[in-house]
């Protein structure tokens, strides 16, 4: 029997917070998720994700707390595969592979954490109003 769940998330629901330890792999079926950090007072978007991508595969494949905040911007429908399915669905050298490429993955965060990201100001990246920081401030941090 399978463990996946699905999952619907309103608008503005927190999917995960930076530091949290569920190691789950989501999948999104449809709707709209952001990934951002928190610096300071600032929440600073990295990625727009919408339907058939993946998040969460850091985390799942090496069991670390999650490098990212995920709010829903709009109704969002999501697959949730647990941690315990791991073994029984890939096979030891995919693992391995995997596991490798998380580290070196995160190793690159390290480093643009540490030294910052020249970009251009993407679509995709498109810095948050000073409203929408407020506004997804109190979603991850809501004292």
């Amino acid at each position: 029997m399978s463990s996946i769940n699905e999952i619907t998330l309103k608008k503005d629901s927190v999917l995960c917070l930076e530091g949290d330890t569920d190691n789950s792999l989501y999948i999104v079926k449809s709707g709209k998720l952001m990934v951002c950090v928190k610096k300071g007072t600032q929440v600073i978007p990295l990625a727009y994700l919408g339907a058939n991508t993946y998040l969460g595969e850091l985390s799942f494949f090496d069991e670390q707390p999650r490098s990212a905040n995920i709010i829903a911007l709009e109704e969002t429908e999501i697959l949730r595969l647990p941690p315990a399915e791991l073994k029984s669905r890939f096979p030891q050298w995919l693992l391995d592979i995997a596991l490798q490429l998380t580290k070196k993955t995160r190793l690159v965060d390290e480093v643009i954490k540490g030294r910052g990201l020249k970009k251009k100001n993407l679509e995709s990246i498109k810095p948050l109003s000073i409203d929408e920081q407020r506004h997804y401030l109190t979603i991850l941090d809501p004292k």
